[in-house]
């Protein structure tokens, strides 16, 4: 694609990062949603791969993916013309679980470092990492630093209307490491409403979940990773029964734990109830609403905790200990291991609801 027929509108003030992409090297890219991060990361990679570089695209921006479904971070190598982030197919990815970072930012900085790690395993000599829209607050300030500290990015490249991004690149003003690029938006960028970016999850979860097949799974094959469900010892069913009474609803499942009890309830427990049952096994009680596992998005995970695919919990059987899954993981039996996500989905991609932080774990 020679440079005059380009798809896109570059403004000449883009020059300077333009040509450090040519020279190689790790660019984190920062901007706020619908500033055209994504069309910028493709432009870097195109004039990266003119030059000859290996390069590789880390896409973190978990609500609005184009490599790999929403609520994961993918990546991939760029090996050929390139006109979108969209035309890539993801060769990784790792569960986040949430569409959005609030709530989930230690598990979003984890994710863009493993699969930042992935990429330079590909032999990529130049690496671009897209984030998400979250540039406001203590949240957007704790998430891009703990960035830049994990990754060690060669450059920052901050697209901006005004100065809204300033306030994250100050701490680097004074430093060698990394490079600070500042640009201004495209003219060709065009805002999109939070509606259209549901019905953009929805699509990209449903071709996901297109040819996904049940799966049921002993949950002792796929302990979970963020959740205190599974780590316990079952308990016997006349301690459930005795839960049940202090409680004032179902127990569907209760494991004993070294700092307590944990139930899963059908129902809403006596707080109070609760407490003294904490009390009574030498700890806390914690109770977790079987609605809010009705559904849930999950990762599935492999022996070395990398991500096989996702999942829909879509059925827990407590008695037999069994999970009933929809997944278009091809061996879902090799699963090792589960990341309980925040959303809660129907295979058509239907955003069923959200689960606030903690209430699985």
């Amino acid at each position: 694609m020679s440079e005059s027929s380009l798809p896109w509108d570059i403004p000449s003030s883009w020059k300077p990062a333009l040509e450090a992409a040519r020279a190689g090297g790790m660019f984190l890219l920062l901007g706020a949603t619908d500033s055209g991060k994504s069309t910028l990361a493709t432009i870097l990679a195109h004039h990266a791969r003119a030059a000859g570089r290996r390069v590789a695209v880390v896409d973190a921006d978990v609500g609005q993916s184009s490599i790999g479904p929403p609520t994961c971070v993918g990546m991939t190598q760029v090996l050929g013309e390139l006109s979108s982030l969209d035309a890539l197919q993801a060769e990784a990815i790792d569960f986040v679980g949430s569409a959005s970072p609030v709530g989930h930012l230690l598990q979003c900085a984890a994710s863009t470092k493993m699969m930042a790690v992935a990429a330079r395993s590909t032999g990529a000599d130049t690496l671009i990492i897209d984030t998400t829209g979250l540039i406001s607050g203590a949240s957007a300030r704790a998430l891009k630093v703990a960035k830049v500290r994990l990754l060690d990015p060669d450059f920052i490249v901050a697209v901006q209307a005004e100065d809204e991004v300033e306030h994250l690149l100050a701490p680097y003003r004074q430093r060698a490491r990394p490079r600070v690029f500042r640009l201004p938006r495209s003219r060709a960028v065009r805002p999109r409403s939070r509606e259209e970016r549901a019905a953009r999850r929805q699509r990209k979860l449903a071709a996901y979940f297109a040819q996904a097949n049940s799966v049921e799974l002993p949950w002792e094959q796929v302990p979970i990773e963020n959740s205190p469900w599974t780590t316990g010892e079952a308990a016997p069913g006349h301690l459930r029964a005795y839960a049940e009474e202090r409680l004032g609803c179902e127990v569907l499942h209760a494991e004993r734990r070294a700092d307590g009890l944990l139930v899963i309830v059908a129902g809403d427990p006596d707080r109070d109830g609760l407490r003294a049952l904490g009390e009574g096994f030498g700890g806390t009680a914690r109770a977790i609403a079987a609605e809010v596992l009705h559904h849930l998005l999950i990762g599935l995970l492999g022996e070395y905790g990398e991500t096989l695919g996702l999942g829909i919990l879509e059925a827990v059987d407590f008695r037999r200990r069994r999970l009933t899954l929809a997944t278009p993981v091809a061996r879902p039996d090799q699963a090792r291991g589960l990341r309980l996500g925040a959303l809660r989905v129907a295979r058509d991609g239907t955003e069923l609801g959200w689960n606030e932080p903690g209430a699985v774990g």
